[in-house]
């Protein structure tokens, strides 16, 4: 994996994408579109989609490829190692730290 993940890095800098690493992490195992559908259930199409980012990662596909390429289903869903927040998740936390200070408040 870190093989692959510095190689990627070269190409394409330091900021990598779940489809990236997902189509490095297939090609390095040797495996084609049709052969890792035939190991994991997914449809081809929709493993396309996740390598061309139409379609986004999700824990439920980073767990079964992670365990079909041999790696931690992290490396997919966070491949920077760092948690992007998306807007949704920053509003959410927001209103979380309004409510928790209005009971702080009493």
């Amino acid at each position: 994996m870190e093989k692959m993940r510095q190689a990627l890095y070269e190409i394409l800098g330091e900021e990598l994408n779940s489809s990236e690493v997902l189509r490095g992490a297939r090609i390095e195992a040797g495996i084609s579109q049709e052969e890792l559908e035939e190991i994991t259930g997914i449809k081809r199409s929709n493993i396309s989609a996740l390598e061309n980012n139409r379609m986004e990662m999700t824990s439920h596909y980073a767990e079964i490829l992670g365990a079909a390429l041999g790696m931690h289903p992290a490396d997919l869903l966070y491949p920077n190692r760092q948690f992007l927040k998306s807007k949704e998740i920053l509003e959410i936390e927001k209103r979380s730290q309004a409510v928790i200070k209005r009971h702080a408040k009493g």
